[in-house]
C-alpha cells in the first residue's frame, strides 16, 4: 500500500474503525463466522502473500479485543507517527503473530520500531481518543462501509485491497463504471429480503 501511495502521489487519511459495529449495523456476519468464507479468505490471503512475497499469518488469538490497537493507531493519538504505528502493529499481528489484544505486546512492537510507545499508550486512553474512534465508526457507516479494509474517494466507496485498481481508475477519472446502467439495474432489481423464495413444496 505504501509503495502505491508513493508511486501515485496519493494523500491518504487513515481512519481506524472497529469491525464489529459495522457488521452489527448492517446485520451481517463476520468472515470468521461463516466457515466456508473463513477458509476461502485464508486461502486467498496465502496465495496473495506468496505471489507478492509478503510474510503472512494471523494473530495469536483471533478474534481479539481490537480497541487497544485501534486507539493507538488513531490520528489524534499517533499524530505524525500514524502511518508508522499502523505499519508496525500490522506487521506484528499479521506477520509475527503477536497477541493483538495484549497491550504489552502492542507496546513492545511499537518500541521495537523506534516509536514513542509509552507516550502513545497514555494518549490512547484519553476521552478524545475514545471520541475519535466512535466518530470514525459513525462516519464509516454513513459512507456505507460494511467491512474492512474500506477506502473512500469523496463519497465513492471501495472495499478490499483487490479494489485498489478500481479506486485508482476512479481517482484518475478513468473509472469504467456505467452509472446509468447501474441505476437502471438497482431500480429494477428487488431487494432480496423482499422476494418470496419458493419452498420445495411450491415447486412440486
Amino acid at each position: 500500500m505504501q509503495d502505491l501511495i508513493t508511486e501515485k502521489g496519493l494523500t491518504v487519511h487513515y481512519k481506524p474503525v472497529a469491525l464489529g459495529p459495522l457488521l452489527n449495523h448492517w446485520q451481517i456476519k463476520g468472515p470468521g463466522e461463516v466457515t466456508p468464507k473463513r477458509e476461502f479468505l485464508l486461502k486467498q490471503c496465502l496465495r496473495y502473500s506468496e505471489r507478492l512475497g509478503i510474510p503472512f499469518t494471523i494473530p495469536k488469538t483471533h478474534p481479539f479485543n481490537s480497541l487497544y490497537a485501534l486507539r493507538l493507531a488513531l490520528e489524534g493519538v499517533a499524530g505524525p507517527h500514524q502511518a508508522a504505528v499502523i505499519g508496525a502493529l500490522w506487521r506484528a499481528g499479521w506477520q509475527k503473530r503477536i497477541d493483538m489484544g495484549n497491550p504489552d505486546e502492542l507496546l513492545a512492537a511499537l518500541r521495537d520500531n523506534g516509536l514513542p510507545h509509552e507516550e502513545l499508550y497514555e494518549r490512547s486512553f484519553s476521552k478524545d481518543a475514545k471520541a475519535e474512534l466512535k466518530a470514525n465508526i459513525t462516519e464509516a457507516i454513513s459512507l456505507g462501509a460494511f467491512g474492512v479494509p474500506s477506502f473512500t474517494v469523496g463519497a465513492e466507496l471501495f472495499w478490499g485491497n483487490d479494489a485498489l485498481p478500481d479506486l485508482l481508475a476512479y481517482a484518475e477519472g478513468t473509472d469504467p463504471l456505467d452509472r446509468v446502467k447501474l441505476e437502471a439495474l438497482l431500480s429494477s432489481t428487488p431487494r432480496a429480503a423482499a422476494q418470496k423464495i419458493p419452498e420445495a413444496s411450491d415447486k412440486a
